[in-house]
């Protein structure tokens, strides 16, 4: 199954699942998939995971 990042358009399989910039401001981040697995997937709720684009906010 492919997921879509609503902010910059990007297709993503849903087995490598994962936000690559949380630390940048989304309207879409409530209702996020690719985030939630993001979360879900290093175990932690809370934190933020890193950003994998290697910018900052």
């Amino acid at each position: 199954m492919e997921l879509v990042c609503e902010k910059y358009q990007e297709k993503v399989d849903s087995e490598k699942a994962v936000c690559r910039r949380p630390t940048e401001y989304c309207k879409f981040r409530n209702g996020c998939l690719l985030y939630f697995l993001s979360r879900e997937k290093s175990g932690d709720e809370k934190k933020e995971p890193e950003d994998m684009d290697g910018q900052d906010k």
